[in-house]
């Protein structure tokens, strides 16, 4: 009589797992109950590993910020985060998003950014405690304004009109930087994006590397 209650407790103990396995799957949960992380946190192992093509034609820079990954020659330097601006796995796309700097002198690469939010890019890329560091909110034309008439040795700012992710907007974009980069040839000006672009549909999204971003350093 113990042998056969001992078997129908056991059967109903690995039924409650399979249930509770089940559930956690649906509700997207594992069996500890942990939750799953927001979209804009999740990643697969593929949209993390670059190309081997990346690999071999670009500099590779890791979470550290960019200031402390290369070397500066400029008595002033300029660090721009663009908004909604990723690394896809289209490589003829960025290919021509870099093109738009080929008149500039030029070094591409690519750098590890762990959250795709432009706050934590900010945090990350303009941390200074610097007098002669200033952080700009307005657009191109403070800037150009700062660069001629001020003593300002760093500049900061983030653009946020390609944050909706079209590629229509992020040319454009791009296309002011390098028209205004030509102004100033003795600046060093330090390009990049905050994050992919996240504010589309998941079929956009999922065409970008989940946490890398370009990186252009002109002059």
């Amino acid at each position: 009589m113990m042998e056969k209650s001992q078997k129908i407790n056991l059967a109903i103990f690995l039924a409650f797992i399979a249930v509770t396995v089940l559930l956690s799957y649906v509700l997207g949960t594992d069996f500890m109950g942990k939750q799953e992380k927001p979209w804009h946190m999740q990643g697969a192992v593929h949209e993390d590993s670059l190309s081997q093509e990346y690999l071999s034609k670009y500099k590779i820079l890791d979470k550290v910020p960019v200031t402390l990954q290369i070397e500066n020659s400029k008595e002033k330097r300029v660090l721009i985060l663009i908004d909604a601006w990723g690394v896809p796995f289209d490589e003829q796309k960025l290919a021509k998003e870099f093109a738009i700097f080929k008149d500039v002198p030029h070094k591409f690469a690519f750098h590890k950014r762990l959250k795709n939010v432009t706050k934590h890019a900010e945090l990350v890329e303009f941390r200074t405690d610097s007098l002669d560091s200033i952080f700009v909110i307005d657009k191109l034309s403070s800037l150009d304004s700062l660069l001629r008439n001020s003593g300002y040795k760093t500049i900061a700012l983030t653009i946020n009109d390609s944050k909706e992710g079209s590629e229509e907007s992020l040319h454009k974009v791009l296309n002011e930087i390098a028209g205004l980069i030509e102004n100033f040839p003795d600046v060093q000006f330090i390009v990049q994006g905050a994050h992919r672009p996240i504010l589309g549909t998941p079929e956009t999204r999922r065409q970008y590397y989940a946490h890398w971003v370009p990186v252009v350093i002109l002059n």
